[in-house]
């Protein structure tokens, strides 16, 4: 029997809309009904993974993983912080003056603002700002944040493009991932979401086997490898598809429903 669920939000729990569907909160409230844990677990920095908790509801979902697993907090311990990893110093200036030489804008992020190191030339930086409910801040950010992650943002072909010319030891130094076309993340190596998985389920003492993880992006991979039951979103990347248990629906078809009545409602209603 499963105990935690764990759900990427943008293109998983989330429909296109970046809304949480009626059939969708039934789910979670099927699934809390029968005792399993719900986490939320995404790229999003903290206030727009808690966003989305305000619209569920705390007493539906007390663990909130973001900046791809970069921080924990427990929500019904005032935020208490379970587990954080940052870049340093050295690491931001490395990764922003490689960068200040392409055609990408680049930000971080704090407890109020998207940081942006220059006035953003592309929309998709906006795109993040208002998805996660913060305002865009031009600010030089470099030595002064604790930086959870550097997201670089631009054309999908061209940070593609980018992507294979990075230094080569980049890819052993940091946790490189997209999460979306426009997005390319850099986060500390330790700061995954499999990584934080494995780190809530010890705190919970829950066994790898009796954990469901839920997503459709490069950087939902490592969770979906890691979980016992790893579920492919229906429009999931191949690589989460190819290495999940199980595939559903879309985000816009009610795939979470759908999987949540297979995998545990009709297994529960066969016994």
């Amino acid at each position: 029997m499963y105990k935690l669920a764990v759900f990427d939000l943008d293109g998983t729990l989330l429909t296109s809309e970046h809304q949480v569907s009626s059939a969708t909160y039934g789910a979670l409230k099927d699934l809390k009904r029968n005792d399993i844990e719900i986490v939320i677990s995404s790229g999003r920095p903290l206030p727009g993974v808690k966003k989305i908790q305000e619209q569920v509801g705390k007493e539906l979902v007390r663990y909130l993983s973001s900046f791809n697993g970069g921080k924990i907090v427990d929500s019904c311990q005032n935020g208490r912080v379970l587990f954080q990893a940052a870049l340093s110093d050295e690491e931001v200036r490395e990764i922003t003056e490689w960068m200040l030489e392409k055609d990408v804008d680049i930000n971080t992020y704090d407890d109020q603002n998207v940081l942006a190191l220059h006035q953003p030339k592309y929309p998709y930086m906006q795109y993040e700002a208002d998805l996660v409910s913060l305002p865009i801040r031009v600010f030089d950010f470099r030595g002064r944040v604790l930086a959870n992650k550097v997201m670089i943002t631009g054309e999908p072909d061209y940070l593609d493009q980018l992507r294979c010319e990075l230094p080569a030891d980049w890819e052993n130094r940091f946790n490189i991932v997209k999460s979306a076309p426009y997005f390319l993340e850099f986060n500390p190596l330790e700061a995954n979401k499999g990584d934080s998985l494995r780190n809530l389920a010890e705190v919970l003492a829950i066994k790898q086997e009796e954990i469901m993880a839920f997503g459709d992006q490069e950087n939902d991979l490592p969770m979906i490898e890691w979980a016992g039951m790893g579920v492919a979103m229906g429009n999931a990347v191949l690589s989460v598809k190819e290495a999940a248990n199980y595939v559903t629906a879309t985000n816009d078809e009610e795939g979470i429903c759908q999987a949540v009545d297979h995998l545990v409602l009709g297994k529960m209603r066969r016994k």
